[in-house]
């Protein structure tokens, strides 16, 4: 083939290539529609702009949208679950292709002054865009047909007048499916991290994706241990009933554990209704990082208390839970069998912070420290005398807030 249709075929090829090293090295996904409408510009394909969406899988968004045009450059759009759908997007080319099962739907721009089926089309009729195509391509059967990781959606508009040529739909019809393999690449590698993140903690699901996943692979570490149970967590849940007692749990853990991981805290494990998490030591303020995360996490916790009518009848912050803060040596790595593991810590200290909290209770005390925490600022800790704790040797020293420092916390 030769001429100007060979020049074409060549710019297809060349689009593919690059969106294939675009996949094998990860590029971002903002950065792979930018160039790649730069190109096919150059190439002869009119796009005056491109959109490349998908599902996510993470907590917080429910979907993203990747969006080139050719007078403002790129822009990236995340939807949050729960966010109610707005009208434009009820009226949209996107929400029609998703609900309607079809795979490509067409609507031409320029030459027409009927009312247009979709309100955006106006807009870009108005910006001297001509020719609008979406495509849908699902990923396949293994997931259900709206839910992440199901397939990618992604519209061209021209601004040739006249429209899109024949040849350059038959482009952008093959070259969809380099654009969703881009796609998936992306949205897999996104989803492993918030994966990881989310249900292992940042360290922990960073060492897993690093190649960490043998049982017993792990390392010996000097690191804070970070404790938090709620009290009377079965008869609460008795008497709010399971619907409202998660909702409840769950203030609870936003509460305590966003103030740990807002100072760099890492939580391990929510265990039942307690949270384990560290501050490895090592970094400079570490100590005054789990000062100021447990500062803000007693205060959190007194508008928890005042904020639920279940616990009106505890009239301080200690009759809501108790925080232990203890420092050693521990093992953290993969512990489990070959076929289900998680990624925590082992040692003395993990037991001897649990018996640090539950002696919060007998004591009244929101929060209790060992002697290797409270050396570290004195002028914020007072001893509560010494005591035998379950499972440690001899008596441990624990020392609670003086109340000049409870008083500054609840202002």
């Amino acid at each position: 083939m030769t001429g100007a249709a060979g020049e074409f075929l060549g710019t297809i090829e060349n689009l593919e290539e690059y969106l294939a090293v675009s996949a094998v090295e990860s590029r971002s996904s903002e950065d792979v529609v930018a160039e790649f409408a730069r190109r096919a510009r150059k190439g002869g394909i009119s796009i005056g702009r491109m959109m490349v969406g998908w599902r996510l899988l993470d907590p917080l968004f429910l979907s993203r949208i990747v969006t080139w045009e050719r007078d403002i450059g790129t822009l990236v759009n995340q939807f949050r679950h729960g966010q109610p759908s707005s009208p434009d997007y009820v009226g949209s080319p996107i929400n029609a292709i998703l609900t309607s099962g079809e795979d490509e739907l067409r609507c031409r721009i320029d030459g027409t002054n009927e009312p247009f089926r979709f309100a955006v089309l106006a807009e870009l009729q108005a910006s001297g865009l001509t020719d609008y195509i979406i495509f849908r391509l699902r990923f396949g059967s293994h997931v259900s047909d709206d839910g992440p990781g199901a397939g990618v959606v992604m519209s061209f508009v021209s601004e040739r007048p006249g429209g899109f040529t024949d040849p350059e739909l038959t482009a952008l019809r093959r070259l969809r499916y380099m654009i969703a393999l881009n796609a998936r690449t992306a949205m897999e590698a996104q989803m492993r991290r918030t994966l990881a993140s989310t249900y292992l903690g940042r360290s922990a699901g960073d060492r897993v994706l690093g190649g960490e996943v043998a049982r017993g692979g792990g390392e010996a570490i000097e690191a804070v241990i970070w404790y938090c149970d709620l009290r009377g967590s079965t008869a609460l849940c008795e008497a709010m009933g399971m619907d409202a007692y998660l909702p409840f749990l769950n203030d609870y853990f936003s509460a305590i554990a966003e103030p740990v991981v807002a100072e760099g805290g890492e939580i391990l494990d929510f265990m039942g209704d307690a949270v384990l998490a560290i501050f490895p030591l090592g970094a400079e303020g570490t100590m005054e990082r789990v000062r100021r995360a447990t500062d803000v996490a007693l205060a959190r916790l007194d508008d928890f208390r005042t904020s639920h009518d279940v616990l009106h009848s505890r009239e301080k912050v200690a009759d809501v839970a108790g925080i232990a803060i203890d420092t050693g040596t521990v093992v953290y790595g993969n512990i489990g069998i070959p076929t289900r593991l998680t990624f925590s810590v082992i040692g003395p200290t993990v037991n001897k912070v649990t018996r640090i909290e539950a002696m919060t209770k007998t004591l009244r005390e929101p929060v209790l420290v060992s002697r290797s925490v409270a050396k570290g600022m004195p002028e914020l800790w007072r001893s509560c005398g010494s005591f035998h704790l379950a499972g440690v040797a001899g008596e441990t020293e624990l020392f609670a807030l003086v109340t000049e420092a409870r008083k500054s916390v609840a202002a």
